[in-house]
């Protein structure tokens, strides 16, 4: 009797799991009432109500399939897998004792009926999953660590670039007041440069005037020479021309033929007669007399008129004045001038000798030389020496303008860094222009994070722009749910045939290094890269590490 008892007992217990077979753990509550009360069974979606004892019969009497949890009578229906001492998973009833062990149940547990013998795989399957998972956290917190010291440098940079920019500020309105008092200190040089010029041009003209005297003494001697020089060769002229005039007047005497012998016997005199009848040619020409000899014109020496700006000649007391003058040396001047003018001259040489040496312009400039070399100028100073020096002026200006220019470049350079946008906490700013590659197929990929994207034949040199960095946010900027910062869109690349320019989105996950894992191409010229990247790893919450929980039930 007690046999038959615990018989009936299995008997109903085994039923009862029959019956519950295939049903999700949150939703065993619902089965269990139903199937231990024999109460009835009603529909998931509320459609209908059916006896407890239909659930699991093999026919499908729910409309969402939910009396069927446990056979493949509904197509869409669902079947969960226990897979004890692991996760249990879901899969569609359809795949329920088809003769295929399915992967997502470990245990087995879905080829029931035994048409295949699959086997419980669920501990090789966990101890898997647990090597996956300690592999991935070990990457997680490898690039945690590295992204920690990203923050860390990004926040470093930042404040180092506010603070480099308030030097580079206060340097700069340093430089834009030195530029403006140089340019005050190079108008004034290139003033007293002019009126130097102007000094050393009116001294030059002194000295020319004062030269005058003895250019016009060396011009008249000068004259005087070529006049007896010229008299001398008219004389010459004079005496050959008679010689050839006594020739003629013999070639006139003589009868022809015996005259025209004594040309053919003496060629010297053929020769002599015919220059002498080309030089009259060349006289009568030029306009010099018919007799051969050379007319010296009239030479009158003249003093330039330089009335309008200076005396033509110079007076007896600007001759005793000038010391270039010497009227010792004029005959013209009397003996009082001459002794008049050399005592004048001692005087002033006397008292030039004793002044000079203190108001000797060069003592500023070895004073200037030895303070600049051994002591160093005060700014007061280095200004009075640049206001007597218009080539240094200049120079200083456009040194000066050069250190402006420069410290422009700086600080806009710094300012343009500053409004882009490097994620939180400045995480990229230490990846800033940093490129990683790839090569896929015949193709290698280059991304330069937050600059550009490139495609190259592997091997090959210059290569298509992919597009420059434009915005965080996936291509579709519509998604739901997405961490703008876990994508990088470039855009604007090189047209495609036929198509649209070229562009990629960047993909971020969670990596020890920065990499290129995979680049595909969805649509024409459109392309996706998935990029490894410590920038892209968070604590389990946020990385999804943790979505798999560990089950020690083996």
């Amino acid at each position: 009797m007690k046999l038959l008892l615990l018989l009936a007992a299995a008997q109903a217990v085994a039923s009862e799991h029959a019956q519950l077979r295939g049903v999700a753990p949150a939703k065993r509550a619902v089965y269990d009432a139903a199937v231990r009360t024999s109460a009835v069974f009603a529909c998931l979606d509320g459609s209908k109500s059916i006896p407890a004892s239909s659930i699991n019969d093999d026919f499908c009497d729910c409309p969402d399939g939910s009396d069927e949890p446990g056979t493949a009578a509904c197509l869409n229906g669902s079947f969960y897998c226990t897979n004890h001492g692991y996760v249990g998973a879901t899969i569609p009833s359809s795949r329920v004792n088809d003769g295929v062990c399915d992967p997502e149940c470990c245990d087995g547990s879905d080829e029931y009926l035994g048409v295949i013998d699959c086997l419980n795989v669920c501990a090789q399957v966990a101890s898997s999953a647990k090597k996956a998972r300690d592999e991935e956290s070990a990457v997680r917190k490898k690039g945690l660590k590295t992204k920690r010291e990203y923050i860390r440098y990004g926040a470093k940079e930042k404040a180092l670039r506010s603070e480099k920019l308030k030097e580079l500020e206060s340097e700069r309105r340093d430089v834009t007041s030195k530029v403006e008092e140089l340019k005050a200190v190079k108008a004034e040089a290139e003033q007293y440069e002019s009126h130097a010029n102007a000094a050393r041009a009116l001294k030059e003209q002194q000295r020319e005037r004062n030269m005058l005297p003895k250019k016009m003494a060396n011009c008249e001697q000068l004259v005087q020479t070529l006049k007896d020089t010229n008299t001398k060769l008219n004389g010459r002229v004079s005496e050959l021309k008679s010689i050839l005039d006594h020739l003629a007047t013999l070639r006139e005497v003589e009868e022809g033929a015996a005259f025209e012998a004594l040309l053919r016997e003496k060629p010297i005199l053929q020769e002599t007669m015919s220059k002498f009848e080309e030089f009259k040619e060349k006289l009568s020409a030029a306009g010099d007399s018919a007799d051969g000899t050379l007319v010296t014109p009239e030479v009158s020496p003249e003093v330039p008129d330089t009335s309008a700006s200076e005396p033509s000649q110079l007076s007896d007391s600007d001759k005793i004045e000038d010391p270039d003058f010497d009227l010792c040396a004029d005959p013209a001047a009397t003996v009082v001038q001459c002794i008049f003018q050399s005592s004048n001259s001692l005087i002033k040489n006397v008292r030039r000798g004793l002044v000079y040496p203190f108001e000797w312009t060069g003592w500023f400039k070895i004073r200037t030389a030895v303070k600049n070399s051994y002591l160093g100028l005060t700014h007061s100073e280095e200004l009075d020496v640049l206001r007597r020096d218009a080539t240094k002026a200049r120079k200083h200006l456009v040194d000066m303008e050069n250190k402006q220019r420069d410290l422009d470049g700086k600080i806009s350079a710094i300012n343009n860094k500053e409004k882009m946008d490097f994620g939180p906490g400045n995480i990229w700013d230490k990846l800033y222009k940093e490129c990683v590659t790839m090569d896929s197929f015949e193709y290698n990929y280059e991304v330069c994070f937050l600059e550009n994207a490139k495609q190259r034949n592997i091997g090959g040199s210059g290569g298509t722009d992919l597009g420059s960095f434009t915005r965080w946010g996936p291509r579709d900027e519509g998604k739901k749910g997405a961490d703008k910062y876990m994508y990088m869109m470039y855009e604007n690349g090189a047209h495609c045939w036929n198509g649209p320019r070229r562009s990629v989105e960047v993909q971020l996950e969670c990596g020890a290094e920065n990499r290129i894992q995979a680049v595909s191409e969805p649509s024409k010229c459109e392309y996706v890269m998935r990029v490894q990247t410590p920038c892209a790893c968070g604590d389990s919450a946020e990385d999804g590490a943790e979505d798999i929980p560990s089950h020690n039930e083996l």
